[in-house]
């Protein structure tokens, strides 16, 4: 054999793929002694995942109703759903489905028993048993097999600190058991034993978000703090107890709080010299091996080795998904073969440093597992430096090959009930009929062994997910980057120091007025953030004059001159993001993130809009007869007045004003006293990019006394408002009467407000309802009109609903705006506060308050409070209140529901939670709002993606961010000519007779 040293890199990359792929060819040798297949066919789960396989709308649809069995509480909910999911979508059924919805017809209740039967069979493939003590003799049989565990205790998701603290009491449970029962176990050197001596027989995997419900990457080391805290008390356990804990890896956006907790607690002098500590590392992370070279560099300071424990990673689909929707870096790879490349490099640096961090591989890639094989024997690493994880449950014919070739195997062993447990069993199923899952490649699609044990590193194509289009909403701040952390807190200092002044803006000349408006900080109503002069009904008539000249020129300026500034308002504000956010924490009580939000959704207004008006510019030719032409084409209609809201400070405003002006309107921006601060920046931005003086005015000031005055002005031909329903309404009605100096009809487009519910069914998964009606509900203190105010439970659900609302409730941080951990701030002013509180007050002596918050001093702080069994005719559940007060009210069926939902003169947004196909549709049929949201929040409208806007008394008017919207500020007109004469007509146009 050629010397190693005399080859070269092809020569010994060519001998490493030769080796590796003979040692996969052993394991498969070995794997074929034992079984040919992954599935035992004689059972119901081997029948239905092989159909899974073979069939992807099934697989869906199967898997679907996999999770919601457990929250079927009756035959008929089980029959109904099974006849739901399959029967009614004209699927070829595996003969087993068949027979079920046929027998669910006659007899639901025996039908209903054998699918629990056999699903709860299928789980208990995955997970070892509902108690510690239930798997307990699986965990010594697989001991008996030379298997080791780690295990993971399954539960719903962590919603409040009752929650985590019963998580962290079981895991202390699990702990103390299972290490007093192992003491009576016989030393296993495969599985026992490292090159460097005995280790732990009991490993237990614990997962931080398990621990703390209110984790806030905001917060940052507030949460850590936390997180540490939840922790110290298990790792003591273990290290009295000589027990493996190991840190779990889960989101993408747990991650760099999770390595951080993990460093910290190392360092920590009761914990450093404890070597029974792991951490996972998933291989389909872009920043993988780069986290790898952290933590060996770290273990080089703490002096004392720790594992990691290597994983392909479980949340694909979730990651790729979530970063498109936030229009963020896709942080995994995106296909399969950049995973298993990337794993191997991971695997191999991991190796070189197996005397400093101790190596645990997990995948079911045979050609992964040989990769590390191989390596270790090439770097003299001994067999048992290094351990071999896979799931319970899963590829049994690999696992007892590899212990047969004498490597340490461990099993990542699930524990916990099947209701809480059905997202991990889903996640699993998924897993093993995923397209490009090794398990199926050999098991079901019988690909060829040269293949499985190919080198992923070869033909790597890099698939880009993105999708291009002429609009992408601005990125969210993602505060898992100190970066925007700390850019954040600089631009509060910033803000907090400097004087708040704005003048009026008239035709591009600042005007002072006598009269000022001081706004005080909501949240430390001692301190005032700053002040802008108020305008007089003088001004008004100066800002009107202006706009009317300003018009004959701006209406006249090229459709995309115009939208060229609308992307130029738009790169100044994402440049003045911090600051603009700032100024909202301060001016009106936003939180870190709905401030970031709204300005994001006023930079996204400027950059639809403007990509609309170049839509819209274009005449569109009608007709289709030769010698004649039609165009269709838009024209602006004159002076704008915008009255905007306080709650969306600068979105509202910007979108309102920016879809007057690329239209070619000039544009009277009043916006509410509360919020001019935030105003008179918009306007500084106006300014700074080039729109020429008296296109824009900025006139704040008093709504009763400059704006009615604008609203009756024979000058005014569009009046854009949003805010209540009471002023909305009495615009319509002074604008419907013109004046005699007035030739023409005002366009209003009038957005009011919402009695907004979240409709949760019988079979709604709590973890994602509880959550969605708590940030609905109480988001910017549920002073949005999208925001939940009523949320209707069906059926038998509502109890255990409630109790977890509730729960989470109490978890949520009341505290002043600014503070990075705030989720409910104070309300916007002191008339707010009176009316919300008086409403509280009212309605305490006529239903069940089930919780009503704490809040601190000093400031417009109105307590979060839910009132239980409230009659849907009552005031409290048909009025708008605009602040933090929730009604839970009960329905019977979704019939119910549904008349009790559309039971308000409003129609703005709704939303539903629930896993029925029929009751979604019929919901979705039937929900009389303008926006309707299914298993998610009802806030958060996304231009272009969800066009917002209601009917019935929530506003008349096309929905922002749509692509309906410009064309209320603008008129149509149709040009027809005569192309004919002399019986001659031009050539394009009588191409149709030829």
């Amino acid at each position: 054999m050629q010397n190693e040293l005399e080859m070269s890199p092809m020569q010994r990359q060519n001998e490493n793929q030769d080796e590796i792929r003979s040692k996969g060819e052993e394991i498969f040798r070995l794997m074929e002694e034992e079984s040919t297949s992954i599935f035992n066919k004689d059972w119901w789960y081997g029948r239905i995942m092989e159909w899974s396989m073979k069939n992807e709308s099934f697989k869906v649809q199967m898997f679907r109703f996999v999770d919601v069995l457990p929250y079927l509480n009756s035959s008929s909910e089980v029959a109904r759903h099974l006849k739901e999911y399959f029967a009614e979508g004209g699927e070829n059924l595996p003969s087993i489905f068949n027979v079920g919805v046929g027998v669910g017809a006659l007899a639901p209740g025996l039908m209903a028993g054998a699918i629990r039967k056999n699903v709860t069979q299928m789980a208990k493939m995955f997970i070892a048993g509902e108690t510690p003590k239930e798997a307990l003799p699986q965990l010594k049989k697989n001991r008996e097999k030379n298997i080791g565990f780690t295990v993971d205790l399954l539960g719903e998701a962590t919603l409040s600190s009752k929650e985590a603290i019963e998580y962290q009491s079981r895991y202390l449970e699990l702990i103390s058991w299972l290490a007093q029962e192992s003491k009576n176990w016989t030393e296993n050197p495969l599985i026992d034993q490292n090159h460097l001596g005995s280790i732990p027989k009991v490993n237990v995997s614990v997962k931080l978000s398990a621990l703390y419900s209110q984790i806030n990457l905001k917060d940052w080391d507030f949460t850590k703090e936390k997180l540490k805290e939840r922790v110290r008390p298990i790792f003591q356990l273990a290290i009295k107890e000589g027990v493996f804990i190991n840190l779990d890896m889960e989101q993408f956006s747990l991650k760099e709080i999770t390595l951080e907790v993990f460093r910290e607690l190392l360092m920590e002098a009761d914990y450093r010299t404890y070597p029974h500590f792991g951490i996972v590392i998933q291989g389909y992370l872009k920043d993988s091996l780069s986290d790898i070279e952290k933590l060996i560099q770290f273990s080089k300071t703490r002096e004392t080795p720790f594992t990691v424990r290597l994983v392909k990673g479980a949340y694909w689909d979730y990651e790729t998904v979530d970063a498109q929707q936030k229009n963020w870096e896709i942080p995994v790879f995106t296909n399969k073969k950049e995973t298993d490349a990337n794993f191997e490099r991971c695997t191999e640096l991991l190796l070189k440093n197996y005397k400093l961090v101790f190596s645990a591989i997990a995948s079911h890639n045979v050609r992964s597992l040989a990769n590390a094989i191989v390596f270790a024997k090439k770097l003299g690493v001994p067999n048992h430096a290094f351990e071999i994880q896979m799931l319970f449950g899963m590829a049994d014919p690999i696992k007892r090959a590899l212990t047969k070739l004498g490597y340490r195997m461990r099993q990542y062993t699930p524990i916990g009930q099947l209701i809480p447990g059905m997202a991990y069993l889903v996640r699993r199923l998924l897993e093993n009929t995923s397209n490009e899952s090794f398990l199926r490649s050999k098991f079901a699609d019988n690909v060829s062994t040269e293949k499985l044990l190919a080198d992923p590193a070869t033909s790597l194509v890099t698939q880009n997910l993105k999708k291009h289009y002429s609009f992408d909403n601005e990125a969210l701040l993602d505060f898992a980057i100190p970066e925007n952390r700390e850019r954040f807190e600089t631009a509060l200092e910033l803000v907090r120091r400097r004087e708040n002044f704005y003048p009026l803006i008239i035709n591009g000349k600042e005007i002072k007025t006598s009269r000022e408006i001081l706004r005080p900080n909501p949240s430390y109503t001692n301190i005032n953030v700053g002040k802008v002069s108020a305008a007089t009904t003088q001004d008004a008539d100066l800002a009107l004059e202006a706009s009317q000249k300003a018009f004959k020129v701006w209406s006249k300026i090229p459709a995309l001159d115009r939208s060229f500034l609308l992307e130029k308002v738009a790169d100044k504000m994402k440049e003045k993001r911090f600051e603009l956010s700032a100024l909202q924490v301060f001016e009106v009580g936003k939180n870190w993130s709905e401030a970031d939000a709204d300005v994001c959704e006023a930079i996204d207004f400027c950059r639809y809009y403007a990509v609309e008006m170049r839509r819209l510019a274009t005449p569109k030719k009608l007709g289709h007869v030769p010698g004649e032409s039609s165009l269709y084409q838009y024209h602006p209609r004159g002076t704008a007045l915008v009255i905007a809201p306080w709650n969306f400070p600068l979105a509202i405003l910007t979108g309102m004003a920016m879809a007057a002006a690329v239209t070619g309107n000039t544009v009277i921006m009043k916006p509410a006293e509360q919020s001019s601060l935030i105003a008179g920046e918009l306007m500084k931005i106006i300014s700074e990019v080039g729109f020429p003086p008296g296109v824009v005015q900025f006139l704040p000031g008093y709504g009763e006394e400059v704006g009615e005055y604008l609203v009756k002005s024979p000058l005014v031909h569009i009046i854009s408002f949003t805010g209540s329903k009471s002023v909305g309404l009495g615009i319509l009605q002074k604008a419907a009467t013109p004046s005699s100096y007035q030739n023409f009809v005002k366009k209003c487009i009038i957005e009011m407000g919402g009695k907004n519910a979240i409709i949760i069914d019988s079979d709604a998964d709590l973890d994602e309802a509880v959550n969605g009606v708590l940030y609905s509900a109480f988001g910017f203190q549920g002073q949005k009109c999208s925001a939940c105010s009523r949320v209707i439970v069906v059926g038998d659900i509502a109890e255990r609903f409630t109790e977890r609302l509730v729960e989470a409730a109490k978890s949520l941080q009341i505290s002043a705006s600014e503070k990075a951990g705030t989720v409910v701030g104070p309300v916007v002013d002191q008339e707010a506060y009176d009316r919300i509180l008086k409403t509280i007050s009212e309605n305490e002596k006529l239903f069940e308050v089930i919780f009503k918050g704490e809040v601190p001093s000093g400031g417009y702080f109105v307590p979060p409070t839910i009132f239980n069994n409230v009659d849907p005719d009552s005031p409290l559940a048909q009025e708008e209140i605009f602040g933090p007060v929730l009604a839970v009210i009960k329905a019977k069926n979704i019939d119910e529901a549904l008349d009790i939902a559309n039971s308000t003169k409003y129609a703005l947004t709704g939303g539903l939670f629930s896993r029925s196909p029929a009751n979604i549709e019929k919901v979705r049929s039937e929900f009389e709002v303008g926006n309707l949201y299914v298993n998610r929040g009802i806030t958060g409208a996304l231009v272009e993606r969800h066009p917002f806007g209601g009917f019935k008394l929530s506003g008349v008017g096309s929905k922002t961010g749509g692509p309906d919207y410009l064309l209320q500020f603008v008129e149509p007109r149709c040009v027809t000519e005569n192309t004919l004469r002399r019986g001659f007509a031009p050539a394009e146009e009588n191409e149709t007779n030829h």
